[in-house]
Protein backbone atom coordinates (compact mmCIF):
# COMPACT_ATOMS: atom_id res chain seq x y z
CA UNK A 1 0.00 0.00 0.00
CA UNK A 2 1.34 3.45 -0.92
CA UNK A 3 2.19 5.33 2.29
CA UNK A 4 1.65 8.64 0.48
CA UNK A 5 -1.93 7.76 -0.40
CA UNK A 6 -4.12 10.15 1.66
CA UNK A 7 -7.05 7.71 1.42
CA UNK A 8 -5.27 4.55 2.60
CA UNK A 9 -7.19 4.52 5.91
CA UNK A 10 -10.52 5.58 4.44
CA UNK A 11 -12.50 2.55 5.67
CA UNK A 12 -11.12 2.93 9.19
CA UNK A 13 -12.19 6.57 9.08
CA UNK A 14 -15.68 5.59 7.91
CA UNK A 15 -16.06 2.95 10.65
CA UNK A 16 -14.85 5.43 13.28
CA UNK A 17 -17.12 8.25 12.11
CA UNK A 18 -20.03 5.85 11.68
CA UNK A 19 -19.72 4.46 15.21
CA UNK A 20 -19.36 7.92 16.74
CA UNK A 21 -22.37 9.22 14.85
CA UNK A 22 -24.25 6.01 15.75
CA UNK A 23 -24.06 6.93 19.46
CA UNK A 24 -25.69 10.33 18.90
CA UNK A 25 -28.53 8.90 16.79
CA UNK A 26 -28.95 6.04 19.27
CA UNK A 27 -29.42 8.66 21.97
CA UNK A 28 -32.38 10.15 20.10
CA UNK A 29 -34.50 7.02 20.60
CA UNK A 30 -32.98 4.96 23.42
CA UNK A 31 -33.74 7.54 26.12
CA UNK A 32 -37.49 7.44 25.41
CA UNK A 33 -37.56 3.81 26.54
CA UNK A 34 -36.16 4.76 29.95
CA UNK A 35 -38.55 7.63 30.75
CA UNK A 36 -40.99 5.68 32.98
CA UNK A 37 -38.08 4.28 35.00
CA UNK A 38 -36.41 7.68 35.28
CA UNK A 39 -39.70 9.15 36.49
CA UNK A 40 -39.94 6.56 39.26
CA UNK A 41 -36.26 6.67 40.30
CA UNK A 42 -35.92 10.47 40.36
CA UNK A 43 -39.53 11.35 41.32
CA UNK A 44 -39.93 13.44 38.16
CA UNK A 45 -43.07 15.18 36.94
CA UNK A 46 -44.43 14.73 33.40
CA UNK A 47 -43.17 18.22 32.45
CA UNK A 48 -39.69 17.37 33.73
CA UNK A 49 -39.71 14.15 31.73
CA UNK A 50 -40.63 16.12 28.60
CA UNK A 51 -37.68 18.42 29.23
CA UNK A 52 -35.29 15.45 29.14
CA UNK A 53 -36.20 15.18 25.45
CA UNK A 54 -36.99 18.79 24.54
CA UNK A 55 -33.84 20.36 26.03
CA UNK A 56 -31.77 18.06 23.80
CA UNK A 57 -33.61 19.16 20.65
CA UNK A 58 -33.68 22.81 21.68
CA UNK A 59 -29.90 23.10 22.26
CA UNK A 60 -29.27 21.01 19.14
CA UNK A 61 -31.29 23.43 17.01
CA UNK A 62 -29.60 26.49 18.53
CA UNK A 63 -26.03 25.51 17.72
CA UNK A 64 -25.92 23.35 14.56
CA UNK A 65 -25.23 26.25 12.19
CA UNK A 66 -22.70 27.85 14.52
CA UNK A 67 -20.65 24.71 15.22
CA UNK A 68 -20.63 23.82 11.53
CA UNK A 69 -19.17 27.21 10.69
CA UNK A 70 -16.72 27.12 13.61
CA UNK A 71 -15.51 23.73 12.39
CA UNK A 72 -14.90 25.20 8.91
CA UNK A 73 -12.76 27.91 10.53
CA UNK A 74 -10.88 26.08 13.31
CA UNK A 75 -10.65 22.60 11.80
CA UNK A 76 -13.35 19.94 11.66
CA UNK A 77 -11.31 17.13 13.19
CA UNK A 78 -10.43 19.21 16.23
CA UNK A 79 -13.98 20.45 16.79
CA UNK A 80 -15.36 16.93 16.25
CA UNK A 81 -13.16 15.47 18.99
CA UNK A 82 -14.11 18.30 21.34
CA UNK A 83 -17.75 17.44 20.70
CA UNK A 84 -17.22 13.82 21.67
CA UNK A 85 -15.31 14.70 24.81
CA UNK A 86 -18.33 16.71 25.97
CA UNK A 87 -20.78 14.07 24.74
CA UNK A 88 -18.96 11.35 26.67
CA UNK A 89 -18.70 13.43 29.86
CA UNK A 90 -22.40 14.30 29.59
CA UNK A 91 -23.32 10.62 29.08
CA UNK A 92 -21.44 9.65 32.24
CA UNK A 93 -22.98 12.57 34.13
CA UNK A 94 -26.51 11.75 32.95
CA UNK A 95 -26.15 8.18 34.16
CA UNK A 96 -24.86 9.36 37.55
CA UNK A 97 -27.51 12.08 37.98
CA UNK A 98 -28.91 12.07 41.54
CA UNK A 99 -31.81 14.40 40.63
CA UNK A 100 -33.94 15.15 37.60
CA UNK A 101 -32.47 18.67 37.43
CA UNK A 102 -28.95 17.28 36.97
CA UNK A 103 -30.18 14.87 34.32
CA UNK A 104 -31.81 17.70 32.35
CA UNK A 105 -28.56 19.71 32.61
CA UNK A 106 -26.47 16.86 31.22
CA UNK A 107 -29.02 16.30 28.44
CA UNK A 108 -28.55 19.95 27.49
CA UNK A 109 -24.79 19.38 27.29
CA UNK A 110 -25.43 16.30 25.16
CA UNK A 111 -27.61 18.40 22.84
CA UNK A 112 -24.77 20.88 22.30
CA UNK A 113 -22.29 18.06 21.69
CA UNK A 114 -24.73 16.33 19.33
CA UNK A 115 -24.92 19.54 17.27
CA UNK A 116 -21.20 19.07 16.62
CA UNK A 117 -21.53 15.36 15.92
CA UNK A 118 -24.46 15.63 13.49
CA UNK A 119 -22.94 18.53 11.58
CA UNK A 120 -19.19 17.96 11.59
CA UNK A 121 -19.08 14.17 11.37
CA UNK A 122 -20.52 14.01 7.87
CA UNK A 123 -18.46 17.05 6.79
CA UNK A 124 -15.31 15.02 7.56
CA UNK A 125 -16.18 12.28 5.07
CA UNK A 126 -15.01 14.07 1.89
CA UNK A 127 -11.55 14.36 3.43
CA UNK A 128 -11.33 10.58 3.89
CA UNK A 129 -12.58 9.46 0.45
CA UNK A 130 -11.79 10.37 -3.16
CA UNK A 131 -14.56 12.17 -5.01
CA UNK A 132 -15.65 9.03 -6.91
CA UNK A 133 -16.37 7.17 -3.64
CA UNK A 134 -17.86 9.95 -1.53
CA UNK A 135 -21.49 9.14 -2.33
CA UNK A 136 -20.98 5.50 -1.32
CA UNK A 137 -19.31 6.65 1.92
CA UNK A 138 -22.19 9.03 2.69
CA UNK A 139 -24.67 6.21 2.13
CA UNK A 140 -22.88 3.82 4.49
CA UNK A 141 -22.44 6.60 7.07
CA UNK A 142 -26.17 7.36 6.91
CA UNK A 143 -26.89 3.64 7.34
CA UNK A 144 -25.01 3.75 10.67
CA UNK A 145 -27.30 6.58 11.70
CA UNK A 146 -30.43 4.67 10.69
CA UNK A 147 -29.31 1.58 12.59
CA UNK A 148 -28.76 3.78 15.66
CA UNK A 149 -32.31 5.10 15.44
CA UNK A 150 -33.76 1.64 14.88
CA UNK A 151 -31.75 -0.05 17.62
CA UNK A 152 -32.58 2.52 20.32
CA UNK A 153 -35.90 1.16 21.64
CA UNK A 154 -34.80 -2.50 21.48
CA UNK A 155 -31.38 -1.91 23.05
CA UNK A 156 -32.92 0.37 25.66
CA UNK A 157 -35.37 -2.37 26.62
CA UNK A 158 -32.56 -4.90 27.03
CA UNK A 159 -30.41 -2.58 29.14
CA UNK A 160 -33.28 -1.61 31.43
CA UNK A 161 -34.45 -5.22 31.80
CA UNK A 162 -31.07 -6.73 32.65
CA UNK A 163 -29.10 -3.78 34.06
CA UNK A 164 -30.53 -0.35 34.92
CA UNK A 165 -31.95 2.75 33.22
CA UNK A 166 -28.64 4.55 33.76
CA UNK A 167 -27.04 2.24 31.19
CA UNK A 168 -29.01 3.84 28.37
CA UNK A 169 -26.49 6.68 28.80
CA UNK A 170 -23.41 4.66 29.76
CA UNK A 171 -23.72 2.36 26.73
CA UNK A 172 -22.34 5.27 24.68
CA UNK A 173 -18.92 5.17 26.36
CA UNK A 174 -17.48 1.88 24.96
CA UNK A 175 -18.81 2.75 21.49
CA UNK A 176 -17.20 6.20 21.67
CA UNK A 177 -13.86 4.66 22.70
CA UNK A 178 -13.86 2.24 19.78
CA UNK A 179 -14.93 4.98 17.38
CA UNK A 180 -12.19 7.34 18.48
CA UNK A 181 -9.57 4.57 18.21
CA UNK A 182 -10.65 3.95 14.60
CA UNK A 183 -10.92 7.62 13.63
CA UNK A 184 -7.92 8.90 15.56
CA UNK A 185 -5.23 7.69 13.13
CA UNK A 186 -7.31 7.70 9.95
CA UNK A 187 -8.95 11.12 9.71
CA UNK A 188 -7.26 13.77 7.61
CA UNK A 189 -7.16 17.46 8.66
CA UNK A 190 -9.84 19.55 7.00
CA UNK A 191 -8.85 22.07 4.31
CA UNK A 192 -7.96 25.47 5.68
CA UNK A 193 -10.10 28.45 4.65
CA UNK A 194 -8.79 30.20 1.54
CA UNK A 195 -8.54 33.43 3.49
CA UNK A 196 -8.43 34.43 7.14
CA UNK A 197 -11.98 34.52 8.49
CA UNK A 198 -13.11 36.42 11.54
CA UNK A 199 -15.83 34.94 13.73
CA UNK A 200 -19.25 36.49 13.28
CA UNK A 201 -20.04 36.91 16.99
CA UNK A 202 -23.03 39.18 16.35
CA UNK A 203 -24.53 36.60 14.01
CA UNK A 204 -23.85 33.87 16.56
CA UNK A 205 -25.63 35.82 19.34
CA UNK A 206 -28.63 36.65 17.14
CA UNK A 207 -28.88 33.06 15.91
CA UNK A 208 -28.70 31.57 19.40
CA UNK A 209 -31.25 34.04 20.78
CA UNK A 210 -33.54 33.69 17.77
CA UNK A 211 -33.62 29.91 17.55
CA UNK A 212 -33.48 29.45 21.32
CA UNK A 213 -36.43 31.75 22.01
CA UNK A 214 -38.42 30.44 19.05
CA UNK A 215 -38.06 26.76 20.04
CA UNK A 216 -38.59 27.53 23.74
CA UNK A 217 -41.71 29.54 22.92
CA UNK A 218 -43.14 26.60 20.97
CA UNK A 219 -42.35 24.18 23.82
CA UNK A 220 -43.82 26.57 26.40
CA UNK A 221 -46.97 26.99 24.32
CA UNK A 222 -47.48 23.21 24.10
CA UNK A 223 -46.80 22.62 27.80
CA UNK A 224 -48.45 25.67 29.38
CA UNK A 225 -50.67 27.79 27.11
CA UNK A 226 -50.34 29.50 23.73
CA UNK A 227 -51.64 32.79 25.11
CA UNK A 228 -49.36 32.74 28.16
CA UNK A 229 -46.97 35.70 28.42
CA UNK A 230 -43.92 33.43 28.42
CA UNK A 231 -45.06 31.85 25.16
CA UNK A 232 -45.78 34.86 22.98
CA UNK A 233 -42.90 36.90 24.44
CA UNK A 234 -40.34 34.21 23.57
CA UNK A 235 -41.87 33.71 20.13
CA UNK A 236 -41.78 37.46 19.50
CA UNK A 237 -38.14 37.80 20.62
CA UNK A 238 -37.16 34.78 18.53
CA UNK A 239 -38.84 36.02 15.36
CA UNK A 240 -37.46 39.56 15.74
CA UNK A 241 -33.93 38.25 16.39
CA UNK A 242 -34.06 36.03 13.28
CA UNK A 243 -35.35 38.90 11.12
CA UNK A 244 -32.50 41.14 12.35
CA UNK A 245 -30.07 38.25 11.72
CA UNK A 246 -31.24 37.99 8.10
CA UNK A 247 -30.48 41.65 7.37
CA UNK A 248 -27.23 41.72 9.38
CA UNK A 249 -25.83 38.62 7.65
CA UNK A 250 -26.51 40.09 4.20
CA UNK A 251 -23.95 42.82 4.99
CA UNK A 252 -21.29 40.60 6.60
CA UNK A 253 -18.20 39.69 4.62
CA UNK A 254 -17.99 36.26 6.27
CA UNK A 255 -21.46 35.61 7.68
CA UNK A 256 -22.21 32.81 10.11
CA UNK A 257 -25.46 32.10 8.24
CA UNK A 258 -24.43 32.18 4.58
CA UNK A 259 -27.77 32.10 2.77
CA UNK A 260 -26.07 32.83 -0.56
CA UNK A 261 -25.38 29.11 -0.72
CA UNK A 262 -29.09 28.53 -1.27
CA UNK A 263 -29.28 30.86 -4.25
CA UNK A 264 -28.26 27.69 -6.09
CA UNK A 265 -31.49 25.87 -6.94
CA UNK A 266 -30.13 22.45 -6.13
CA UNK A 267 -28.85 23.54 -2.72
CA UNK A 268 -32.31 25.01 -2.10
CA UNK A 269 -33.77 21.61 -3.02
CA UNK A 270 -31.58 19.97 -0.37
CA UNK A 271 -32.93 22.44 2.18
CA UNK A 272 -36.49 21.78 0.98
CA UNK A 273 -36.28 18.00 1.49
CA UNK A 274 -34.89 18.58 5.00
CA UNK A 275 -37.89 20.79 5.83
CA UNK A 276 -40.17 18.04 4.48
CA UNK A 277 -38.38 15.39 6.54
CA UNK A 278 -38.63 17.55 9.64
CA UNK A 279 -42.36 17.83 9.02
CA UNK A 280 -43.20 14.17 8.47
CA UNK A 281 -40.78 12.62 10.98
CA UNK A 282 -41.66 15.01 13.80
CA UNK A 283 -45.42 15.10 13.20
CA UNK A 284 -46.40 11.72 11.77
CA UNK A 285 -44.02 9.71 13.96
CA UNK A 286 -45.48 11.51 16.98
CA UNK A 287 -49.09 10.59 16.14
CA UNK A 288 -48.53 7.15 14.55
CA UNK A 289 -47.78 5.33 17.83
CA UNK A 290 -50.96 6.82 19.35
CA UNK A 291 -53.04 5.63 16.39
CA UNK A 292 -51.57 2.12 16.52
CA UNK A 293 -51.95 1.81 20.29
CA UNK A 294 -55.28 3.57 20.91
CA UNK A 295 -57.26 2.87 17.74
CA UNK A 296 -55.72 -0.45 16.66
CA UNK A 297 -55.10 -1.79 20.19
CA UNK A 298 -51.47 -2.78 19.56
CA UNK A 299 -49.07 -3.39 22.45
CA UNK A 300 -46.01 -1.21 22.92
CA UNK A 301 -43.83 -3.99 21.50
CA UNK A 302 -46.03 -4.39 18.43
CA UNK A 303 -46.07 -0.63 17.85
CA UNK A 304 -42.27 -0.58 18.00
CA UNK A 305 -41.99 -3.45 15.52
CA UNK A 306 -44.44 -1.85 13.06
CA UNK A 307 -42.73 1.54 13.19
CA UNK A 308 -39.31 -0.11 12.81
CA UNK A 309 -40.04 -0.22 9.07
CA UNK A 310 -39.36 3.53 8.83
CA UNK A 311 -35.69 3.57 9.93
CA UNK A 312 -35.08 0.23 8.18
CA UNK A 313 -36.17 1.74 4.84
CA UNK A 314 -33.89 4.68 5.61
CA UNK A 315 -31.00 2.25 6.11
CA UNK A 316 -31.74 0.47 2.82
CA UNK A 317 -31.90 3.80 0.93
CA UNK A 318 -28.58 4.81 2.48
CA UNK A 319 -26.85 1.55 1.54
CA UNK A 320 -27.97 1.81 -2.10
CA UNK A 321 -27.60 5.60 -2.33
CA UNK A 322 -24.58 5.49 -4.63
CA UNK A 323 -26.34 3.25 -7.18
CA UNK A 324 -29.57 5.25 -6.94
CA UNK A 325 -27.77 8.54 -7.59
CA UNK A 326 -25.88 7.11 -10.56
CA UNK A 327 -29.15 5.77 -12.00
CA UNK A 328 -31.53 8.65 -11.33
CA UNK A 329 -29.50 11.66 -10.12
CA UNK A 330 -29.65 13.06 -6.60
CA UNK A 331 -32.04 15.90 -7.44
CA UNK A 332 -34.58 13.61 -9.08
CA UNK A 333 -34.41 11.44 -5.97
CA UNK A 334 -35.10 14.52 -3.83
CA UNK A 335 -38.14 15.45 -5.93
CA UNK A 336 -39.43 11.91 -5.58
CA UNK A 337 -38.80 12.16 -1.82
CA UNK A 338 -41.06 15.22 -1.69
CA UNK A 339 -43.68 13.27 -3.64
CA UNK A 340 -43.53 10.23 -1.31
CA UNK A 341 -43.84 12.58 1.67
CA UNK A 342 -47.02 14.01 0.15
CA UNK A 343 -48.43 10.55 -0.61
CA UNK A 344 -47.71 9.19 2.89
CA UNK A 345 -49.62 12.14 4.38
CA UNK A 346 -52.58 11.45 2.05
CA UNK A 347 -52.51 7.78 3.02
CA UNK A 348 -52.49 8.61 6.72
CA UNK A 349 -55.45 10.94 6.28
CA UNK A 350 -57.33 7.76 5.22
CA UNK A 351 -56.29 5.61 8.21
CA UNK A 352 -59.40 4.10 9.84
CA UNK A 353 -60.29 1.75 12.69
CA UNK A 354 -60.11 -1.23 10.31
CA UNK A 355 -57.46 -0.14 7.78
CA UNK A 356 -55.46 -3.03 6.34
CA UNK A 357 -51.99 -3.29 7.83
CA UNK A 358 -50.47 -3.60 4.36
CA UNK A 359 -51.84 -0.12 3.65
CA UNK A 360 -50.35 1.22 6.91
CA UNK A 361 -46.97 -0.37 6.12
CA UNK A 362 -47.08 1.13 2.61
CA UNK A 363 -47.49 4.61 4.10
CA UNK A 364 -44.63 4.00 6.56
CA UNK A 365 -42.34 2.73 3.76
CA UNK A 366 -42.94 5.96 1.83
CA UNK A 367 -42.11 7.92 4.96
CA UNK A 368 -38.88 5.95 5.32
CA UNK A 369 -37.89 6.82 1.75
CA UNK A 370 -38.41 10.54 2.34
CA UNK A 371 -36.40 10.34 5.55
CA UNK A 372 -33.59 8.38 3.89
CA UNK A 373 -33.24 10.74 0.94
CA UNK A 374 -33.42 13.79 3.20
CA UNK A 375 -30.66 12.40 5.39
CA UNK A 376 -28.23 11.02 2.82
CA UNK A 377 -29.34 12.73 -0.39
CA UNK A 378 -29.24 16.26 1.00
CA UNK A 379 -25.72 15.69 2.31
CA UNK A 380 -24.59 14.37 -1.07
CA UNK A 381 -26.14 17.40 -2.80
CA UNK A 382 -24.44 19.88 -0.46
CA UNK A 383 -21.02 18.22 -0.82
CA UNK A 384 -21.38 18.33 -4.61
CA UNK A 385 -22.36 22.01 -4.69
CA UNK A 386 -20.64 23.83 -1.82
CA UNK A 387 -16.97 24.81 -1.56
CA UNK A 388 -15.05 22.42 0.70
CA UNK A 389 -14.23 25.09 3.30
CA UNK A 390 -17.95 25.92 3.74
CA UNK A 391 -19.43 22.41 3.88
CA UNK A 392 -19.76 22.32 7.68
CA UNK A 393 -21.78 25.53 7.85
CA UNK A 394 -24.01 24.47 4.95
CA UNK A 395 -24.79 21.06 6.47
CA UNK A 396 -25.47 22.70 9.83
CA UNK A 397 -27.90 25.08 8.12
CA UNK A 398 -29.98 22.44 6.31
CA UNK A 399 -30.20 20.24 9.40
CA UNK A 400 -31.23 23.24 11.49
CA UNK A 401 -34.11 23.78 9.06
CA UNK A 402 -34.97 20.09 9.62
CA UNK A 403 -35.11 20.45 13.42
CA UNK A 404 -36.81 23.85 13.59
CA UNK A 405 -39.41 23.00 10.94
CA UNK A 406 -40.16 19.82 12.87
CA UNK A 407 -40.73 21.76 16.10
CA UNK A 408 -42.90 24.40 14.41
CA UNK A 409 -45.04 21.96 12.43
CA UNK A 410 -45.48 19.62 15.40
CA UNK A 411 -46.80 22.53 17.46
CA UNK A 412 -49.22 23.57 14.70
CA UNK A 413 -50.33 19.99 14.06
CA UNK A 414 -50.99 19.44 17.77
CA UNK A 415 -53.20 22.53 17.86
CA UNK A 416 -55.15 21.33 14.81
CA UNK A 417 -55.46 17.81 16.22
CA UNK A 418 -56.80 18.96 19.60
CA UNK A 419 -59.19 21.50 18.06
CA UNK A 420 -60.77 18.92 15.75
CA UNK A 421 -60.78 16.24 18.45
CA UNK A 422 -62.51 18.47 21.04
CA UNK A 423 -65.00 19.81 18.47
CA UNK A 424 -65.93 16.30 17.34
CA UNK A 425 -66.34 15.02 20.91
CA UNK A 426 -68.60 17.94 21.85
CA UNK A 427 -70.76 17.42 18.75
CA UNK A 428 -71.13 13.68 19.40
CA UNK A 429 -72.06 14.15 23.07
CA UNK A 430 -74.63 16.81 22.14
CA UNK A 431 -76.10 14.76 19.29
CA UNK A 432 -76.73 11.81 21.64
CA UNK A 433 -78.04 14.00 24.51
CA UNK A 434 -75.34 12.90 26.94
CA UNK A 435 -75.01 15.54 29.66
CA UNK A 436 -71.86 15.54 31.77
CA UNK A 437 -71.21 17.05 35.17
CA UNK A 438 -68.30 19.46 35.57
CA UNK A 439 -66.18 16.64 36.99
CA UNK A 440 -67.04 14.29 34.12
CA UNK A 441 -66.45 17.03 31.59
CA UNK A 442 -62.99 17.62 33.10
CA UNK A 443 -62.25 13.89 32.82
CA UNK A 444 -63.15 13.96 29.13
CA UNK A 445 -60.89 17.00 28.58
CA UNK A 446 -58.05 15.18 30.37
CA UNK A 447 -58.53 12.22 28.05
CA UNK A 448 -58.53 14.41 24.94
CA UNK A 449 -55.23 15.97 26.05
CA UNK A 450 -53.75 12.60 27.09
CA UNK A 451 -55.24 10.02 24.67
CA UNK A 452 -53.13 7.15 25.99
CA UNK A 453 -55.14 7.30 29.27
CA UNK A 454 -58.52 7.09 27.51
CA UNK A 455 -59.59 3.57 28.38
CA UNK A 456 -58.72 3.72 32.08
CA UNK A 457 -60.27 7.17 32.64
CA UNK A 458 -63.42 7.00 30.54
CA UNK A 459 -64.58 3.74 32.09
CA UNK A 460 -64.57 5.50 35.47
CA UNK A 461 -67.41 7.78 34.33
CA UNK A 462 -70.87 7.16 35.73
CA UNK A 463 -72.45 7.57 32.29
CA UNK A 464 -72.53 5.25 29.27
CA UNK A 465 -68.78 4.62 29.34
CA UNK A 466 -68.70 2.28 26.36
CA UNK A 467 -70.55 4.75 24.17
CA UNK A 468 -68.42 7.67 25.34
CA UNK A 469 -65.27 5.65 24.59
CA UNK A 470 -66.52 4.95 21.05
CA UNK A 471 -67.09 8.71 20.68
CA UNK A 472 -63.51 9.26 21.84
CA UNK A 473 -62.18 6.87 19.19
CA UNK A 474 -64.15 8.69 16.49
CA UNK A 475 -62.96 12.06 17.80
CA UNK A 476 -59.36 10.89 17.92
CA UNK A 477 -59.55 9.75 14.30
CA UNK A 478 -61.17 13.05 13.32
CA UNK A 479 -58.27 14.93 14.90
CA UNK A 480 -55.75 12.50 13.39
CA UNK A 481 -57.21 13.02 9.92
CA UNK A 482 -57.11 16.79 10.38
CA UNK A 483 -53.46 16.58 11.35
CA UNK A 484 -52.61 14.36 8.36
CA UNK A 485 -54.51 16.65 5.96
CA UNK A 486 -52.53 19.62 7.29
CA UNK A 487 -49.28 17.71 6.65
CA UNK A 488 -50.49 16.81 3.16
CA UNK A 489 -51.23 20.46 2.32
CA UNK A 490 -47.76 21.57 3.46
CA UNK A 491 -46.13 18.70 1.56
CA UNK A 492 -48.09 19.64 -1.58
CA UNK A 493 -46.71 23.18 -1.48
CA UNK A 494 -43.18 21.90 -0.83
CA UNK A 495 -43.56 19.53 -3.81
CA UNK A 496 -44.68 22.39 -6.08
CA UNK A 497 -41.73 24.53 -4.94
CA UNK A 498 -39.45 21.54 -5.59
CA UNK A 499 -40.70 21.18 -9.16
CA UNK A 500 -40.16 24.92 -9.75
CA UNK A 501 -36.60 24.69 -8.40
CA UNK A 502 -35.87 21.61 -10.48
CA UNK A 503 -36.62 23.38 -13.79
Amino acid sequence: MNSNNPYRYKWWALIGLGLLSFTAFLDLTIVTTALPFIQKALSASIIQLQWILTIFGMILSMFMIAVGRFADIFGRRKVFYIGFIFFGIAAIGAGLSPTIQWLIFFRAVQGGAAAIIFTVGVALLPQAFPAAEQTKAIGIFSAFNGVGLAAGPFLGGLLITYLDWRWVFWINIPIIIVGILCAGFSLQPSPKPKEKISIDWLGFALLAIGLGCLVYGIIHGEQVAWLATGTWLNLLIGIVALIILFFVEKRMLNPLLDLKIFSNRHAALAMLICIAAGLITSVLLFFNPLYLHIIRGQSALAVGIILLIVPLVQVVISIFLDKLIKRFGVFNLIIFGLFTGFVTAICQSLFAIDSMYIFILFALILMGYTWGIANAGSISAIIQLVESDKVGGAIGTIFTFWNVSGAVFLALSTVIFHFKEVTSMSDLLAAHNINLTMSQHQTVLTVLNNPEQAQSLLYQLDVQAGQVYSFFEKSFLYGFHGMAEFVAVIMFFLLIIGFLLRK
